[in-house]
């Protein structure tokens, strides 16, 4: 649970804010940008579930999420995003979406790059859910994001009214209450982004139960070097085609998803090395790369930045707060 006022240095207060309780954002530089915007931020999160609010004054703003962004955190989640006051324009996947208070909410992946622009004073919320609990969930959940979903009637109005409850009442709950509204807010939300007509029964729901345990034997095993994808296929007895089609439904491959793991894995590993002398190579033999070069190569290509200077600037600040330790 967090909680904050912010009006100092509120740019910089608000996108820690946000790394922190979602994921990370960068503040682009406008003209709008200016010392006396206020945000009166909330947030609370257990095993993967955030539910915040976000009220904020004072013009006009634009949050990004890019590759760097994603490769700095790596959190994998799907985001819900609704406006109480104010328009909110997010940008994903080639699409743009406009949410207003009377017209619609919408949903992102924290995976792909997020445009988010605040149009003026406006009072957000949001509810985080972890990427294996939709997958196993809905189909085709990519597909989704970017779109109104409409407030007006139906699922979506319930959708609404059950989300600004959830919001208001969350820190009063214990864990255990929390944690359990959170699934149940989760099974509404992705019953409404389903429209009906994809709830997950039958054919559908093995579908997605396949998939998330290819994506979970992926996740397990990509450190190996010698890993195959009809290695993958075998674990889970599916034939290699069923599985090229599951992933091909998802948006991607199966070879582009193993390779995004390792990677993912590999930024971590970089960003928290286990000891001093840990090297790039070490980590480009422990994430599955069989040429410390061709991880090197593919890893800028992913992140804009190479793993030598991550791991350096890691090892660097360390270095650093055990120096301020000692003189302190």
């Amino acid at each position: 649970m967090g909680s904050a006022r912010l009006q100092a240095d509120v740019h910089e207060s608000y996108t820690n804010f946000i790394a922190r309780n979602l994921f990370k954002y960068e503040v682009a530089k406008t003209a709008s940008n200016n010392a006396c915007l206020e945000v009166d931020a909330r947030a609370r999160s257990i095993n993967g579930f955030t539910v915040a609010r976000f009220t904020t004054s004072c013009g006009k703003s634009r949050l990004v999420r890019d590759a760097p962004e994603i490769g700095d955190d790596g959190r994998d989640r799907y985001v819900v995003y609704m406006s109480l006051q104010g328009d909110l324009e997010f940008a994903q996947l080639r699409r743009t979406q406009v949410c207003n208070p009377s017209s619609c909410f919408t949903f992102l992946s924290a995976a792909e790059p997020i445009s988010h622009i605040k149009l003026g004073n406006n009072d957000t919320l949001c509810f985080l859910m972890p990427r294996d609990f939709v997958d196993q969930r809905l189909m085709y959940a990519h597909n989704r994001c970017a779109r109104p979903f409409e407030i007006k009637e139906g699922l979506g109005h319930l959708v609404h009214l059950t989300l600004a409850a959830f919001s208001a009442d969350s820190e009063k709950m214990s864990a255990a209450e929390f944690q359990a509204a959170c699934c149940l807010m989760g099974e509404l939300a992705l019953l409404a982004l389903s429209g009906g007509a994809d709830v997950m029964t039958g054919d559908r729901s093995i579908r997605a139960a396949n998939l998330a345990r290819l994506k979970a034997v992926v996740r397990a095993r990509c450190s190996e070097p010698e890993l195959s994808l009809s290695d993958i296929a075998s674990d889970c007895r599916l034939s290699l085609s069923y599985v090229h089609n599951l992933f091909r439904d998802d948006g991607s491959t199966l070879g582009e998803f193993l390779k995004a793991e390792r990677l993912q894995r590999a930024r971590q590993l970089l960003e928290f090395p286990a000891g001093p002398a840990v090297t790039v190579t070490d980590v480009s033999y422990g994430c599955g790369f069989s040429s410390p070069s061709h991880f090197s190569t593919v890893f800028r290509r992913a992140f804009g930045v190479s793993p030598r200077d991550v791991l350096r600037q890691r090892v660097k600040e360390k270095c650093t707060r055990d120096v301020e330790s000692q003189n302190a």
